[in-house]
């Protein structure tokens, strides 16, 4: 079918019955998420809800607060000018490799794996969670969920059970910190007794929770490559390439909820690549325009 004629009639589609965005975690690669939302409003499309997961949720709920793909562009463009994100340690490997790493296999290959285990056998997380707080004050305004103009909701993972939980209610603040706890990285966040982490760890791109608002729903998977082995991998190497392999198996299974899925280019991206700013949004509305048959 001809490219510009399948976009139109998703256009149609969209504008008869808007969907639900499912938007997926991913530290710097979330930007691409601004991208697809800067594009959705210059054809004016709107949305019914947006469920999110640790940096969707973030991009998310400053769609929800700001109204606009491009006014989220420009809070993020000043909280990276404020240098308001944390880094984790850097490692002593090159770029390349380490766009395909964890921050705590950053870590790990920096120190080796004495240190980082000596540090995580008597430490709850790597971080205190002071900075990200910070950096979730300055883009996010101090309102609670159930007020926000658009419906949206966060997703989180309970600890003690493993269940996912959708946080649809409360301080928006305490529900994107929750969402965004990387296990080990930044500590668990309690709400209503509950003791949270990073909704990636049960939903990285959160479908089956994005139907919970309705349907169809519309997902944005913003996941890493798998990226090649290497001789010179660490033991944290092999859990994290293993660890990668199940969630994108995981992520298969997810989609099939999903009427549409997104991929916008980015597997190539670390999560704390903040420097790509500009390049990973374009990569999110250039997937868009081609999504929607506008390609320029």
């Amino acid at each position: 079918m001809n490219t510009r004629f399948l976009g139109a009639s998703r256009r149609v589609a969209w504008k008869i019955h808007p969907p639900i965005l499912a938007l997926g975690g991913g530290g710097a690669r979330g930007f691409a998420h601004i991208g697809v939302l800067q594009e959705l409003d210059r054809h004016s499309l709107s949305i019914r809800s947006v469920t999110g997961t640790s940096m969707g949720a973030i991009v998310g709920a400053m769609y929800a607060c700001l109204g606009s793909g491009d006014a989220v562009f420009e809070k993020w463009r000043e909280a990276l000018a404020r240098d308001l994100l944390p880094n984790p340690p850097q490692s002593t490997g090159s770029r390349g490799r380490d766009g395909k790493e964890h921050p705590l296999l950053q870590a790990a290959r920096r120190f080796r794996n004495r240190l980082v285990v000596s540090f995580a056998l008597h430490q709850p997380s790597m971080l205190d969670g002071t900075s990200i707080a910070e950096a979730v004050e300055f883009l996010l305004p101090d309102v609670r969920i159930e007020d926000l103009p658009l419906r949206f909701s966060a997703v989180a993972t309970d600890l003690d059970t493993g269940e996912s939980v959708t946080i649809d209610t409360g301080p928006l603040r305490t529900a994107i910190r929750a969402s965004g706890a990387i296990p080990g990285v930044l500590p668990d966040v309690e709400i209503d007794g509950r003791h949270l982490v990073d909704g990636g760890a049960v939903a990285e791109t959160p479908v089956r929770e994005a139907k919970g608002a309705g349907r169809p729903v519309f997902a944005v998977d913003v996941s890493m490559d798998l990226g090649k082995r290497s001789d010179d991998d660490i033991a944290l190497d092999t859990m994290m390439r293993t660890q990668t392999i199940t969630a994108a198996a995981l992520r298969q299974h997810q989609f099939r909820d999903a009427r549409w899925v997104l991929r916008p280019e980015v597997g190539h991206a670390a999560w704390s690549d903040w420097d790509l700013f500009e390049e990973l949004v374009e990569a999110g509305a250039k997937a868009m325009r081609g999504w929607l048959g506008t390609d320029r």
